[in-house]
């Protein structure tokens, strides 16, 4: 005789088994985008979650006169269970399920026949009456353990909550409500007319004059010099997320540490409002008479640029010239 679950309940066991796999996959994406112990926990969870409501609906129960066993469909039975081995047979609550256990020297939980606790289900009864018949013991519950159960599911759940907390996944600019960049424009033909007009008889160099700190993945700029100070320079810099720390979070790190690099003694730092994400001048007090010099550093997403201008002459609005040529920059960079 072959004991198994009734055809609703495997039905529901199916449906429950795709929502748990639609339930990893998202999960998949979000670690794939963040990179979380938070999201490995959850698509750990979901796989197991998945995996369990087929054990549950495939788990068959053969019954013979000598002894019971477990087995699954098309393949080998378990180790037979002699029925005078067995002195109990005990109905296992738990949460959501109402599973079977036979008593012997060892307790064995049967995942058939079984059942949702709250939905009657005539095919369950009647299996457990025909394992109480051949055991000729009584049924009766096992103890209560859903104080212990419901203790675990709360702690796995402020665990998760805390893990999410901590990385905070939806502040990575790859979600879909964020948006970082792929690649970074050229500037060197972008501001040659502006950098001809700063400073006339300016040398182009292929770098920026004001290397950025921190993990940049690469870097595009250009700087024109003239004389012994003259110096015009625009540089952009693009970062990648980490293991364990976003794109932004990387850039937001060498941003900070880029100001504070370029504030050497008698510099300052002043923020720039409605430019980017992060904005800071850099001011000296004590250029020259004469002399013009003005440092930005601006971030945007994963992108940092930085601006510098020293010219031996008196640049009119020399601060409102490197914002607007910050803003332009970060205008030419495709935000994905």
């Amino acid at each position: 005789m072959i004991l198994a679950s009734s055809r609703r309940f495997r039905c529901w066991c199916t449906v429950w088994s795709a929502l748990a796999v639609t339930a990893t996959a998202v999960c998949v994406w979000a670690a794939f985008l963040a990179y979380s112990p938070a999201m490995v926990m959850a698509v750990t969870t979901g796989a197991a979650l998945s995996v369990y409501p087929a054990v549950l609906a495939r788990s068959r129960l053969a019954l013979t006169a000598a002894d019971l066993q477990a087995r699954w469909p098309s393949s080998a039975a378990g180790p037979p269970i002699p029925w005078p081995e067995v002195t109990g047979v005990e109905l296992r609550r738990g949460l959501l399920l109402e599973k079977v256990q036979v008593i012997t020297d060892r307790p064995r939980v049967l995942f058939a026949p079984a059942r949702f606790r709250y939905r009657a289900d005539p095919v369950f009864d009647a299996a457990v009456a025909e394992l109480a018949r051949r055991s000729g013991r009584p049924v009766r519950a096992a103890r209560h353990r859903l104080g212990a159960v419901a203790a675990a599911g709360a702690v796995w759940v402020g665990c998760l909550a805390l893990l999410t907390a901590m990385e905070a996944p939806w502040n990575d600019p790859s979600w879909p409500w964020r948006h970082e960049a792929g690649r970074l424009p050229g500037l060197c033909a972008m501001f040659a007319s502006t950098a001809h007009a700063l400073l006339p008889p300016g040398d182009r160099t292929p770098d920026a004059d004001l290397l950025l700190l921190g993990p940049i993945e690469r870097q595009e700029g250009c700087t024109w010099r003239t004389g012994v100070v003259g110096t015009f320079s625009v540089g952009l810099g693009l970062t990648r997320k980490g293991p364990f720390e976003s794109a932004s979070a990387t850039a937001h790190d060498g941003f900070r540490r880029t100001v504070a690099g370029a504030r050497i003694p008698d510099r300052t730092a002043a923020p720039v409002r409605g430019l980017a994400d992060e904005a800071r001048e850099i001011t000296d007090g004590t250029a020259g008479i004469g002399l013009t010099t003005a440092d930005l550093i601006a971030r945007r997403a994963n992108v940092i640029v930085t601006v510098r201008l020293i010219a031996p002459t008196s640049v009119p609005d020399a601060a409102r010239t490197v914002e607007r040529v910050a803003r332009t920059a970060l205008a030419n960079v495709r935000f994905d």
